[in-house]
Formats: structure tokens, C-alpha cells, sequence
């Protein structure tokens, strides 16, 4: 009897312990979710990111297109899109609490996507509060 509830013991333990880690991992990858804004676009266009690996890029009357992503350190990587773009497509972020920007790894000029191109090649938004 002993034996079975130090079993139990100790599978509830490393199934904590299993949670806890992967609650860790994915809070440490810094990236930032919610609605962001992008200051510069008069038809008040943006990025949703949720913490499920969803996007979506909208604007004041449309949803422009939708996808999955990861992140791997600083780079973020559209891992699927609606837009017919090629993916996968990796970027280096910033974020400082408020802003969020994006630069390409690699070189814009080879991603045959101009929406995203003109939403990821050094584009700052801002975070909606």
C-alpha cells in the first residue's frame, strides 16, 4: 500500500514537473502576443499574433490573410498563410514592451510576397492597449 501511494507520489510530481517546463519554454521565447497596430498605415492595418501559433493581418474593414507561426530565439517564422505566399519565411524581431519590429533573414528582394514583404521589411508596430 505504501509502495502504490509512493507511485502516485511520484508520478504527480514529474507531471508537474512536466507542465512546468513546458510553460517555461514557451513564456521564454520573449515573443509578444496580442493586437499590434501599425502607427504608419492610414487604413489601420495590423497583426494579431495569439499564443496558440495563430495570425491574422487585418485592417479597419478586412482580414488580408491568416496563418501559424513559431519562434526560435529573436526570429519569428511564418510557418502558414492564407495569402498564397511561400512559407516557410523568417524574420528577426524586436520588442521593447510597446514596439514590435520585424527585418527579414536574408534579403527582402528574394520573397515574391508583396503584402508581406510591405508588412515584415522593417516595419514597426505598436501594441494595442
Amino acid at each position: 500500500m505504501k509502495n502504490k501511494n509512493l507511485l502516485v507520489t511520484v508520478i504527480g510530481w514529474v507531471f508537474m514537473l512536466l507542465i512546468l517546463t513546458a510553460c517555461s519554454a514557451s513564456s521564454k521565447s520573449g515573443f509578444p502576443t496580442g493586437k499590434f497596430l501599425n502607427p504608419n498605415d492610414e487604413n489601420g492595418g495590423g497583426l494579431q499574433f495569439n499564443s496558440d501559433g495563430t495570425w491574422t493581418a487585418f485592417n479597419k474593414a478586412y482580414v488580408l490573410a491568416k496563418g501559424t507561426y513559431s519562434v526560435d530565439g529573436d526570429t519569428y517564422i511564418e510557418q502558414s498563410n492564407s495569402g498564397g505566399c511561400s512559407a516557410p519565411m523568417s524574420f528577426k524581431y524586436t520588442f521593447d514592451g510597446t514596439n514590435l519590429t520585424f527585418n527579414y533573414v536574408g534579403t527582402p528582394a528574394d520573397d515574391s510576397c508583396d503584402g508581406r514583404r510591405a508588412g515584415f521589411d522593417n516595419v514597426t508596430y505598436a501594441l494595442s492597449k
